[in-house]
């Protein structure tokens, strides 16, 4: 009894056995070479193979997506959930099995350190202990073992330069004292009409932002705003239903400002 059952189209047999040997390696026993023994059934030794094994390595390539040899095999391991394949050509898996992430083979020459070969190791080890794979997340996880000095490398050099951006804020804030700085401005007024009688209701918006006031009984609001400064322009825009929409722009010229509107109703 193997380890390791691989499932292959015979046209491939001289780049199955790289691997095979490759696995062999790690320590695992692999049955790839289907050496039947004599007086023995080519398909009873097969299934008797494909049912002992703990693993199943289905290779697909435009030989073996053909062969229903290959995909009844693939279907038993699917089953048992005990498949990890290999692409070793660029073609379209069957159907039924794409739901399992495949490793990407198909630039690979036979290297050691090949990363989706450490995938596939990963993902063998994976069914082997009992761990079994249905969908992508057991190559997904090895992708991201293999990727984890890289993140670590990015994330500080992120860090890095959010240090040294923040340093530079603070450098600017505190020793170029002459740069206009955020400051809280409060304009305050009233809205009227023509006839001088207090609207009450009306909205008014600053530069269409979160920063608004609503007018009270008398006509009056307040308006408060944030990371302004002096010498900056606002739009004020009024909005109520019964009244035409008023827009006047304003230069600050202080932190505390008065701006009154005198509204026409809505024409019916």
């Amino acid at each position: 009894m193997a380890d390791i059952f691989i499932s292959y189209s015979s046209e491939d047999k001289t780049r199955v056995k790289t691997i095979a040997e490759a696995l062999e390696q790690k320590g695992w026993t692999v049955w790839w070479d289907r050496q039947i023994p004599v007086g023995q059934r080519f398909d009873t030794v097969i299934e008797q193979e494909l049912n002992q094994a703990k693993c199943v390595i289905v290779i697909w390539t435009q030989r073996s997506v053909n062969s229903e040899w290959v995909k009844n095999e693939a279907s038993e391991a699917a089953q048992r959930n005990i498949l990890a394949p290999a692409l070793l050509e660029n073609v379209k898996i069957p159907l039924a099995f794409r739901r399992i992430e495949a490793a990407q083979l198909t630039d690979w020459n036979g290297e050691p350190d090949h990363p989706e070969l450490a995938i596939l190791f990963s993902a063998v080890a994976a069914i082997i202990h009992g761990h079994t794979i249905t969908t992508t997340a057991t190559t997904q996880n090895a992708q991201s073992a293999l990727n984890t000095k890289a993140s670590q490398k990015k994330k500080y050099i992120l860090l890095t330069i959010a240090a040294v951006s923040a340093v530079l804020v603070l450098i600017g804030f505190f020793f170029f004292p002459g740069q206009p700085r955020p400051q809280v401005i409060h304009i305050t007024g009233q809205v009227k009409t023509a006839a001088e009688i207090p609207i009450a209701g009306v909205e008014v918006n600053a530069d269409g932002t979160r920063f608004f006031a609503t007018t009270i009984t008398n006509g009056t609001y307040n308006l408060t705003l944030e990371n302004y400064t002096v010498g900056d322009e606002v739009t004020l825009t009024t909005s109520n239903k019964d009244f035409e929409d008023k827009t006047i722009a304003v230069k600050i010229s202080n932190k505390e400002m008065k701006v009154d509107f005198v509204l026409n109703p809505v024409t019916r």
